[in-house]
Formats: structure tokens, sequence, C-alpha cells
């Protein structure tokens, strides 16, 4: 009995040493510099535009968290491949959510990061920000040291900025024109795209060779069906399509083309299967109380044509309050380009006004800031845009 009770003793003196042993060996975290963010600065504030997607944006950049780990004599914390590498997740989300739901752009061993404009807009559409509205944001960096389940991250101070995201263009599938009255003929693997305003509704501005010539639309370069002609009702200014699905099917009557040489704009609908063939623009001039002619007519700035229907001119725009519109004709006020509610400073739609007899449209808006713009007038779109330069 008397030896049972001494080998206890000794027992609970044992466990009580190594626990005395081992107490203050385990690692230690101490959290002595957290992340600090350099870029992008607190305060800042971004406009994303759709012509600059592929642009890279501001890198996010920080410096590296500063974990000063205390292990005692207990060596095998010490081995640098259990202390491992420190990962940095930088979070993003909305001021006023303040990191309760934030989304991760990334988490990297390394101290930058890099998107384009796109995917960052991607990000922001994805955590359903309004399109061409400031949205107040806030980011952060958190630094991940994995040991034990029990060290804590450490996470940045927080830096606030501005975003707009833009609405990105849904890229519709488009169909081709092609005919001996196109400049690729009847080589269907290389017929002209037309611009897709959805997915039934096409236009091209294109110079058309007079006369006794034909045009046609295909679904896929190579291949003549699908493909859309017309009957024997359709004239060189408008008229029904008709489909063509298969191979087996006959080849519908080519679109005649109008009698004179020269860029026409050719629109299809190939839902409701009509189409129209209208004169465009081969001369475009800017003017307005924006522009350094002012609304002087026959003194309009003439606009670079790029190809049919593609005008560009770069000048200088007066700013707010200031407008401007687009004529045919030097001295003339129709034909004549303008825009609708919708148009803004950055670009929007364009109305045309073909003669006298049709109202005035508004007038395109000039960007806020005084300086030089380039200035791109879509007549296949009916669009414009303004990229400061």
């Amino acid at each position: 009995m008397k030896k049972t009770l001494f080998f206890m003793i000794a027992l609970a003196g044992i466990v009580i040493f190594n626990s005395c042993k081992n107490e203050g060996y385990e690692p230690v975290l101490e959290k002595s510099g957290a992340p600090a963010i350099n870029s992008p600065a607190n305060n800042s504030t971004y406009v994303l535009l759709e012509d600059q997607k592929n642009d890279p944006f501001e890198s996010f950049t920080w410096s590296a968290a500063d974990y000063n780990i205390n292990a005692g004599r207990n060596w095998e914390y010490m081995n640098s491949d259990k202390l491992g590498e420190i990962t940095y997740t930088v979070q993003l989300d909305t001021e006023s959510d303040n990191f309760s739901s934030p989304i991760a752009l990334t988490a990297t061993t390394s101290t930058s990061f890099s998107m384009t404009v796109g995917e960052l807009n991607g990000k922001l559409l994805g955590m359903g920000l309004a399109t061409e509205t400031a949205h107040n944001l806030v980011l952060r960096v958190v630094g991940d040291l994995s040991i034990t389940s029990e060290l804590d991250n450490i996470n940045s101070e927080v830096v606030k900025f501005t975003v707009t995201p833009f609405q990105a263009a849904i890229v519709y599938p488009s169909i081709y024109m092609l005919g001996d009255a196109t400049a690729p003929g009847w080589d269907n693997a290389n017929p002209l795209p037309m611009f897709a305003f959805s997915e039934t509704q096409f236009a091209i501005v294109a110079n058309l060779a007079g006369e006794g010539k034909f045009l046609k639309f295909i679904q896929n370069k190579g291949a003549w069906a699908p493909q859309w002609g017309t009957d024997a009702t359709g004239t060189n200014e408008s008229g029904p399509l008709v489909f063509r699905s298969t191979e087996a099917e006959p080849d519908p009557p080519a679109i005649p083309a109008p009698v004179a040489v020269g860029d026409y704009r050719i629109f299809a609908d190939i839902d409701n299967l009509t189409y129209t063939i209208t004169k465009a623009s081969e001369t475009l001039y800017l003017l307005g109380d924006g522009t350094t002619p002012g609304w002087d007519n026959a003194a309009a700035l003439p606009m670079t044509k790029v190809s049919p229907g593609l005008f560009e001119i770069t000048t200088t725009l007066a700013g707010t309050g200031k407008f401007f519109k687009c004529i045919e004709t030097l001295g003339q006020w129709a034909p004549q380009y303008g825009t609708d509610a919708s148009g803004t400073g950055d670009g929007g739609n364009l109305v045309f006004r073909p003669d006298e007899t049709v109202a005035d449209p508004p007038a395109m808006p000039c960007p806020a800031a005084v300086g030089t713009y380039k200035i791109t007038v879509d007549l296949a779109s009916m669009t414009y845009k303004v990229v400061a330069q």
C-alpha cells in the first residue's frame, strides 16, 4: 500500500514538472506591425471608362506585415518551415457595409496586386453597384500567418475611395454583308461584319458599287446558309428579307444596290424580316458654342473620315454649359446630327435631321472640363464618343 502511494505521488510530480517545463514555450504571436496600404491613396476618386477596360487600374500595393514569433527554446516552432509565408487578402466593401460582407480581390503572398479597369468594373457590378454612379468604398489588406488555429489575422488600416463603374456594352453575335456591290464581292470567307444592336437588328455603313450590283447577308463566314436575300418586291431602298436556313433550300434573290456609287447605311431586321438602304454622310463638320468656330455653319471644322460612316476630330471643347453638333454640308443646317435626352459629355446616341422639315435635335453637351478631346461619330451604330486627350 505504501509503495502504491509513493508511486502515485512520484507520477504526479513528474506531470507537474513537465507542465512547468513546457509553460511559455509554445509559440506566442506578437502583431507588431500591420500592413500599410501605399496605393490607392486614401480619399482617391476614380471614374472607370469602357474605352479603358483593357488598361491597368492603379496597382494595389502595401508594406509587409510584421509578425514577431516568440517560441522560447521550442526549436520545432522556430523552424522556418513551420512559420510559413504570410498570405495577404485584399478585401473591398461599400463604406455603408463596412466589411460585413466584403469581396476578395485577391489572396497573395506578394505585397502588390494589379487588375485591369474592366476586371475591377466587373467586380463592382458583381457587388450589385449601379453604373454611372459614384460609390464610396473601403479597402483593407488582411495578413494571415497560419501556424495554429489560435493565431489571429492582422488587418491594415482602412483606405476609402470613390469609384464610378461603367455600363459594359452587351456584345451580340454579328451577321455579315457581301455581294458584288461590296468590297469583298461574293467571297463568303471575308464578308463585312455588321454592327449588332441586338440579337436581331444589325447595321453597317459601306461603300456600294452602284446600279446593277447586289448584296446579301450571311450568318457565318465561309457558309452560304443561313442567308438572307429578298424577293421580287425588294428595291434598292427597302423591302422584305427572305431567309434561307439550310443549303438544301433555294437561294433567294439578292438585294439590289442603289443607282449611285457611294456610302450607304444598310439596316437589317432578321426578326421582322425587313431591310432599308439609306444614303450616308460622306463628309461631316463640327460646330457649336463649345467649339472654336461657334455656331457659324460656314466655318465648321472638318472631321476626318476614317472609314465609311466613321468620323473623328481632335479639338478643344469649351467645358460645362457648352454644346456641339455635326453637319454634312458647310453653310447648311441639314443634314445634321444631334443627340437625345440621354446624351452626355462622354457620349451617347446620334439623332439625324435629314432636312429642314424635321425639327432640330438637341445638341451634344461638352465635357465639364475645358480641354482637348477626340470626338468619334459612328453612323453605323448611330453613336458618338468624347475622350480626353
